[in-house]
């Protein structure tokens, strides 16, 4: 499965003129033609100081004497593999917003440099408009959570986040209704789960078929036992003493403790 992120919410990640202006970028691209078209796509978009290097180690020998905000680089080995090359770069700058990017990369070989600090992803062939979107993203966005980063079972954490943002989203659309501050909440919501369902989509070890098996057992779990809310309603459902109003009340809180 191809590494793909969705379009952003153009009005929920937005970098100034001025902190584009001050942002400076390092290049790390092998091919001239693509090195030259992301310097010129960078430029067009406001972006400030901005150099490139053919490989890794020229990359590092420039961001030795230079402070950079951003790196794009290649994920495949040059001179240098691309895991040691982040790693080497983390060690000089670790405010360092670095953005890798390949053709057709492997889920796994992404995954690796989101665990060492990468903060997003740029798939070949890029426009304006994905290069856009990857260094916004990677700037502004909400960063994969570590509870993903470490899990043990990847797409277990990957669930867990998918779910909770969903139980987030589902009670904010509800208060809504009745409160101003829970409307204007909403869309930001709602961009952090679709976000969170294409980042389930995309790194879900095994595919979909294996994210889809533990989202089955995801909310397998959550619903069982009387412990719960919702085990006790359905107690009380089978045994004839829930009344309408019981369902109610009990079913929002369900909702809110899904989120808590």
């Amino acid at each position: 499965m191809d590494a793909k992120i969705s379009p952003l919410n153009p009005e929920s990640l937005v970098m100034t003129p001025a902190e584009r202006a001050k942002s400076s970028i390092m290049i790390v691209e092998s091919d001239a033609n693509d090195r030259n078209n992301i310097r010129s796509c960078l430029k067009s978009l406001g972006y400030g100081g901005i150099s490139d290097a053919p490989n890794h180690a020229a990359a590092l020998e420039k961001m030795n004497e230079r402070r950079f905000t951003h790196v794009i680089f290649e994920a495949k080995k040059t001179n240098i593999p691309s895991k040691e090359f982040l790693q080497k770069a983390f060690e000089s700058n670790n405010t360092l917003i670095a953005l890798p990017s390949s053709y057709e990369p492997n889920v796994d070989d992404v995954f690796d440099l989101l665990i060492l600090g990468a903060k997003g992803y740029l798939v070949k062939p890029f426009t304006i408009d994905t290069i856009e979107e990857a260094i916004l993203h990677a700037s502004k966005g909400e960063p994969l959570a570590d509870a993903v980063l470490q899990a043990k079972d990847r797409n277990e954490a990957l669930v867990a986040i998918l779910m909770t943002s969903l139980d987030k989203t589902a009670l904010l659309h509800r208060q809504a209704e009745q409160f101003e501050t829970a409307k204007r909440e909403l869309p930001r919501s709602i961009n952090i789960f679709r976000r969170s369902a294409d980042l389930a989509r995309t790194f879900a070890k095994g595919g979909e078929e294996a994210l889809i098996e533990a989202m089955e057992r995801f909310c397998i779990e959550r619903s069982k036992g009387p412990a719960s809310r919702l085990g006790r309603l359905r107690k009380r459902l089978k045994t004839g003493k829930a009344d309408s109003s019981v369902d109610i009340v009990d079913s929002d809180e369900s909702s809110d403790d899904a989120v808590a």
